[in-house]
């Protein structure tokens, strides 16, 4: 979540009007095309993510956010017509209505959101912390954090972070991690899991209490995983990490992620080189911003038996042909295919 300074005492008062229930929301028009599609299932033996951050952010955080939301999932009900959707998608800040619409206007047959509500840091976890970051009570929204699938649904765990565990604005939102286990058809039980951990600069809070926050995450995040996750089964770990260019969190994240791995380090798919589907400038540039960024990572781990490994990437949400982009970040789709492990 990312609130600048400047619209502090705005965004907490967005907040309380939106926690009171009272009706300020943006009004809501859903054009008449964009109606559900039907629901087909992706090609046999191709396992698709897309990890996307749409900006979902409630009035009047974020003003004018309805129309390119509903462009999301317009463009996922299109590619769903062409038979070229991918078979499950993750999405962070899918806080407001049209955010959570995206799903069913895309023809997602299944639909499982993240942790609702995150509990408020301990008296121990206080000195510091500041009531006009919202760092002090409970969150007051939700985590934003949506998994759409075209594959049923064997199980479903979700966790807030733990009590303290964030900084500055992004204690505002219960976020945390979902897992589902889905049944894909030529490749069995996979899971996949997303989650957004805490920013830095837009946190507004300082550095040393952000960096704390993020090792707390990506340590709850190896935990959790670790403990939930059935080891027989590979699972794809997709989301925003929010870790960038920032050697502290690279370090962070990739020792939760090495750990969660048997001590095995892990690459995410962008970093492997795997081919971008229909590459052009534009698409390679994005690609690069992608990586750049390294905000937007996917992660596979392997099971007992059998691990995924990127076989393509596409980028359906990158530059627009105006130069544009419908969220602050990228959305991409990695391909897997399944892989069994030596024995």
């Amino acid at each position: 979540m990312r609130l600048p300074r400047l619209y502090r005492f705005r965004s907490l008062l967005g907040l309380v009007v939106l926690a009171g229930g009272t009706s300020f929301a943006e009004p809501i028009a859903t054009p008449a095309s964009l109606i559900p599609v039907d629901a087909r299932p992706t090609p046999e033996g191709d396992f698709a993510v897309l990890t996307y951050n749409v900006k979902g952010l409630p009035w009047p955080i974020a003003r004018q956010r309805g129309p390119a939301l509903r462009k999301i999932a317009a463009r996922l009900a299109q590619l769903r017509r062409e038979g070229r959707q991918p078979g499950v998608v993750v999405l962070q800040e899918a806080f407001r209505d049209e955010a959570k619409q995206i799903g069913a206007i895309a023809g997602y047959p299944y639909y499982v959101e993240g942790p609702y509500t995150a509990p408020a840091p301990a008296a121990a976890d206080m000195p510091g912390r500041e009531w006009s970051l919202g760092e002090t009570g409970p969150a007051w929204i939700d985590s934003g954090l949506v998994v759409l699938s075209d594959y049923p649904v064997r199980a479903v765990a979700r966790a807030p972070f733990p009590a303290g565990a964030c900084a500055g604005y992004d204690c505002l939102a219960a976020k945390g991690v979902v897992l589902v286990t889905l049944d894909v058809p030529g490749i069995g039980p996979v899971a996949v899991a997303t989650t957004h951990l805490n920013c830095r600069k837009a946190s507004g809070a300082p550095r040393a209490r952000t960096e704390a926050a993020y090792a707390r995450q990506a340590a709850f995040l190896r935990d959790y995983l670790g403990r939930t996750r059935d080891r027989g089964v590979p699972v794809i770990v997709a989301g925003d990490f929010n870790q960038g260019q920032r050697p502290f969190r690279i370090a962070s994240l990739r020792d939760a992620l090495r750990q969660l791995n048997g001590g095995v380090p892990v690459r995410d798919a962008l970093s492997q080189e795997a081919p971008i589907a229909g590459q052009d400038v534009t698409r390679g540039a994005d690609a690069a911003w992608i990586r750049q960024r390294a905000r937007d990572l996917q992660f596979s781990l392997p099971g007992t038996r059998a691990r995924l490994v990127p076989s393509d990437i596409e980028i359906p949400f990158g530059t627009e042909p105006d130069g544009t982009m419908l969220s602050d970040h990228m959305g991409y789709t990695v391909h897997y295919r399944l892989r069994p492990l030596a024995s």
